[in-house]
């Protein structure tokens, strides 16, 4: 959402929402990383940062109420309209440690499939597709598992 909102800022640059939300998707972040991994983070503090998420979506409907879109760049008033529908899911990491604050470590995984499907390769089914991803994670699993012995496993491969 960072990256969109970044966006948002430079193509509307006399918005206020998306410099605000940005600031507290910051804070959000810094908050999370800043507690103790399986522990219950505070409950004053998350309904707080909720509370100043939802001021910023009142922002943004007021800001797109007296000043509708520009036809040319809709796409920030599209994220505010993805904010306001999925905001308990963009919010998750909030209240469950184990959800991720950013999804930079899904982008990196999703990397080689995407670059897999830009070179001259064709899937012909979605089952092919499904069996790329699974092995994939499989891949992914054993690597965290076993770092050394995944490598020697993918060298020995018939197939490398």
């Amino acid at each position: 959402m960072l990256r969109y909102l970044k966006d948002s800022i430079e193509n509307e640059p006399d918005r206020i929402w998306n410099k605000e939300m940005r600031s507290l998707l910051q804070d959000m972040i810094h908050f999370c990383n800043g507690c103790q991994p399986f522990l219950e983070p505070e409950p004053v503090k998350i309904s707080e940062l909720e509370k100043r998420y939802r001021e910023v979506l009142e922002t943004v409907r007021t800001e797109y109420g007296n000043v509708p879109a520009n036809k040319y760049y809709r796409d920030g008033y599209n994220l505010f309209l993805r904010m306001e529908k999925y905001m308990q899911n963009n919010l998750m990491f909030l209240h469950d440690s184990r959800v991720p604050a950013t999804n930079n470590e899904a982008e990196r995984r999703l990397r080689s499939y995407k670059r897999k499907q830009a070179q001259a390769v064709t899937f012909r089914s979605f089952e092919s597709i499904d069996y790329l991803c699974q092995f994939m994670s499989i891949l992914i699993l054993m690597w965290q598992e076993e770092p050394i012995q995944t490598i020697t496993f993918i060298n020995t491969s018939p197939y490398s």
